[in-house]
């Protein structure tokens, strides 16, 4: 199967986030390959779920330590993207082999992940749906990575990977971050939490600094050789930057969406103006 591998240069969030969507539409209007996105975050950001309030991260606290605040297209809770890569998928769910469904297709993906941290040296699992007493462990916070789901990766039983879908009919965006390190006096400012117990970070793991080549270049090899994937390194359409641009002027660049979860009336129809061009293909 031919993926294509995308290394983008550091954005903001928002940038990111419009990416993403932009990535998703594209392939779910057949138009593109199944495609593996890597990414960092500059400045640093707070990525909180779809559904997520603002007021559940200390904005002053991000203000202060120079961190953007954007609001994802996928669910689930708060993440900071400081010391890590992202990776974005697009893939039909149709083509994973276990079936299309939101949990099956987060195991599949997640085959990848593991495959790619066993080349650092790291033993990750997903928790055993069955055992409820690794989940949500602390239910009153926001961020991502203080509770635990069926869909996280974990390391001698301590969170270090977590990730968020969105969907688009059977076609699905999935972005996770695993942290090389972690900003324990940020996580505590922003999330309000103290007493950390219940999640890790890659270094910590291993016992050793990890370079961002060496994490990317396990992750590539893990995704290809647990899913079959064969990658061409590319890079995006010109016709999914101006979708991108789009969903950044209009979405994720405004201050609407990002409190309030609001678009401006004109977004959906100049998305499909690009996508009915059909200048992908």
């Amino acid at each position: 199967m031919q993926w294509r591998l995308i290394y983008s240069p550091p954005l903001s969030g928002s940038w990111n986030m419009a990416l993403d969507e932009a990535m998703l539409l594209a392939h779910s209007a057949g138009l593109t390959i199944p495609t593996l996105r890597l990414y960092r975050w500059s400045p640093p950001a707070v990525s909180i779920g779809l559904l997520q309030r603002i007021e559940t991260v200390n904005e002053s606290a991000c203000s202060q330590f120079g961190f953007d605040i954007v609001r994802r297209p996928s669910g689930g809770d708060a993440v900071l993207h400081q010391h890590e890569v992202t990776y974005a998928v697009v893939v039909d769910g149709r083509i994973c082999p276990e079936g299309s469904s939101v949990m099956a297709t987060y195991r599949w993906l997640a085959k990848g992940l593991i495959a790619g941290l066993r080349k650092l040296g790291v033993e990750a699992f997903l928790p055993d749906s069955n055992d409820q007493s690794r989940l949500s462990s602390h239910p009153f916070t926001s961020f991502c990575f203080a509770r635990s789901s069926v869909a996280d990766l974990t390391v001698d039983g301590l969170k270090l990977g977590g990730a968020a879908q969105a969907r688009r009919r059977y076609f699905l965006l999935q972005h996770g971050s695993i942290p090389l390190q972690l900003d324990i006096e940020a996580i505590e400012q922003i999330f309000g939490l103290s007493g950390r117990k219940d999640f890790t970070c890659l270094e910590e793991a291993l016992k050793r600094k990890v370079s961002l080549q060496e994490f990317t270049e396990a992750l590539v090899a893990g995704f290809s050789e647990a899913l079959g994937v064969s990658f061409t390194v590319s890079g995006l359409t010109p016709e999914e930057l101006r979708l991108a641009e789009i969903l950044f002027q209009h979405k994720y660049g405004a201050e609407e969406w990002t409190r309030e979860r609001k678009v401006r009336p004109e977004l959906t129809s100049k998305v499909a103006e690009i996508l009915a061009q059909g200048d992908f293909r």
